[in-house]
This record gives C-alpha cells, sequence and structure tokens, in this order.
C-alpha cells in the first residue's frame, strides 16, 4: 500500500473484488437554467457537452465531460434541489492551471487570482449561479500532498 506524502489514506484504493464500488463517481450541480448553464460551461469553461435528458419535452439535464470525469447540470426539481443552486463546489485537475485561467478569460469568463497552496496552484471561478469551480494542477517538486 502506498500512503501519499503528508497524508494518511491509500494514495491509489487497493483493488478489491468483494467492493461494491467500481471507481466511478457523478457529480451533479443543480442549475437555476440548465439551457443557459451548459453553453456556459462548454464555450466558457472548455468542458465537453454530451447532450441533454428531456422531461416533457424541455432540456433538464446536460451531461457534460472534463477528460475521463462526467458531471452533469440539473435543473431543480424540488424544493430541496432548489436550495442548493449555486452552494456548490468542485475540483478539477487541469494540466496547467495558468494556460487555463488564460483560456476562461479568452472565452470572456472572470477567473480569480491563481492561489498558490502547499498542496496545489488553483484558480477559482464562478458559475453564472454562484457555483465555485475549482481548477488545480499539483507538481510533487513543489506540492507537500497530492490531494488526488
Amino acid at each position: 500500500m502506498v500512503i501519499a506524502a503528508g497524508c494518511s489514506r491509500p494514495a491509489t484504493p487497493p483493488a478489491s473484488d468483494s467492493s461494491p464500488f467500481v471507481g466511478q463517481v457523478k457529480p451533479v450541480l443543480y442549475v437555476s437554467d440548465v439551457e443557459a448553464s451548459a453553453p456556459y460551461f462548454e464555450k466558457t469553461l472548455g468542458f465537453e457537452f454530451l447532450g441533454y435528458t428531456l422531461l416533457e419535452g424541455r432540456p433538464y439535464y446536460a451531461d457534460m465531460a472534463a477528460g475521463s470525469l462526467k458531471f452533469g447540470l440539473h435543473n431543480p426539481l424540488t424544493g430541496q434541489q432548489t436550495a442548493w443552486v449555486g452552494h456548490q463546489r468542485l475540483y478539477f485537475r487541469v494540466r496547467d492551471v495558468h494556460a487555463y485561467r488564460a483560456l476562461v478569460l479568452a472565452n470572456g469568463g472572470l477567473p480569480g487570482d491563481i492561489i498558490e497552496t502547499d498542496w496545489m496552484d488553483m484558480v477559482i471561478v464562478q458559475d453564472p449561479d454562484g457555483h465555485e469551480l475549482v481548477f488545480a494542477e499539483t507538481d510533487s517538486a513543489r506540492h507537500s500532498v497530492n490531494p488526488w
């Protein structure tokens, strides 16, 4: 078992045929208008748009991808889901945080400044609903902990 520096858990979980998990997770952000959010995520932030799912003939869910990770944008269907609009934070690992920040700026987005920490360098972008999207880069020569 490998333990990441400064971390008490394995860097890579051991494989187990008895585990019920298959190693995939699908985060979902509740947004006020999926038809407005999907183009922002695609054109401004550079995610891949995979398509809509319809409810009563109207899009209520957008399937998005960031590399091999898929995630969703979802119109709220209940009061509880409405309360989640704009109150979530997701972290995405990028190869070069400075280049990614420049891409978002070139696409008309408003990324924050680069934040350098002991575990990652990151930039935070708020989507139109207020969700915080964190784009981060790690380098084992500069960062003491690998959060991924």
